[in-house]
């Protein structure tokens, strides 16, 4: 990410634009409608600091983050020594499922890589029992990490309940993971980063976490994370929302690709 006073310039940057809507931004153009979902796409450029929207209304709606909080979950549970990253976690032998379908991936037992990339959702809830709900708070109090709102009993609070996360916040906290400036150990930080790659091509390397869960009769899915072309980086959040008795076939594929897609218009990738 360069020297530390380039760091330095962009974390001030971030910090500037972070709330005013309308500085330094660019309309992004994605298709949504056509495919049958909402939603929007949000870019945050690291060097520049300047912000694009598909829909910058929609870029300041929260809704819950599903398993885009894994992230900031696996960090806090790092940071305090609730999992260690080799430390295998057995699976209960009971079937966990998704829309009444079971998942292979999550029925079996599973480290924090793997429960990582494969958003195994019960993995995470019992990180959730060994953290307390106070030192949660702590950090996303510190972090700013959407409405901080951990008023939900249940032990997977990021599916459930009332905590509420913006495109804009998405963004503007991988950007901070990005730059390694979280309230966390750069080793952790950087571990995190490297169970988000998703692809790499000629052109860019794509990293992100991707999320996706139910709230008031719509699907929310997201993908957030941060895309590397040359020497630019550019954090970004995708999210797509569908009516629940309507959610089309592809709805897991669409959030990559409509974030290329937004890329692509954006003249940033070819």
């Amino acid at each position: 990410m360069g020297n530390y006073m380039e760091k330095k310039i962009i974390l001030v940057a971030l910090a500037l634009c972070v709330g005013i809507a309308s500085f330094a931004q660019q309309a992004l153009s994605v298709s949504l409608p056509s495919r049958g979902v909402a939603g929007s796409v949000t870019i945050y450029d690291l060097k520049t600091g300047k912000w694009s929207f598909s829909d910058a209304a929609d870029a300041e709606r929260g809704t819950i983050p599903a398993s885009t909080f894994k992230v900031c979950n696996a960090l806090i549970a790092l940071e305090e020594g609730a999992v260690a990253p080799g430390e295998v976690i057995r699976w209960d032998g009971v079937d966990k499922l998704f829309k009444g379908r079971p998942v292979k991936a999550w029925n079996a037992d599973a480290n924090l890589e793997s429960a990582f990339k494969n958003s195994t959702i019960w993995f995470f809830a019992e990180l959730s029992r060994r953290v307390p709900r106070s030192t949660y708070r702590k950090y996303l109090d510190e972090i700013g990490y959407g409405n901080r709102d951990l008023s939900e009993k249940g032990d997977d609070f990021w599916n459930y309940g009332a905590m509420r996360m913006t495109p804009r916040e998405q963004a503007a906290f991988i950007a901070r993971l990005y730059a390694e400036d979280l309230p966390f150990k750069k080793e952790n930080m950087r571990l995190i980063k490297s169970y988000m790659a998703m692809a790499k091509t000629a052109e860019y390397a794509l990293s992100g976490k991707s999320g996706w869960g139910m709230q008031g009769g719509k699907d929310i899915g997201w993908l957030v994370g941060y895309l590397e072309t040359g020497d630019r980086a550019y954090a970004f959040a995708t999210r797509i929302i569908a009516n629940s008795d309507a959610v089309p076939a592809d709805f897991g594929a669409l959030r990559t690709a409509v974030t290329l897609e937004a890329f692509r218009n954006a003249g940033i990738i070819p």
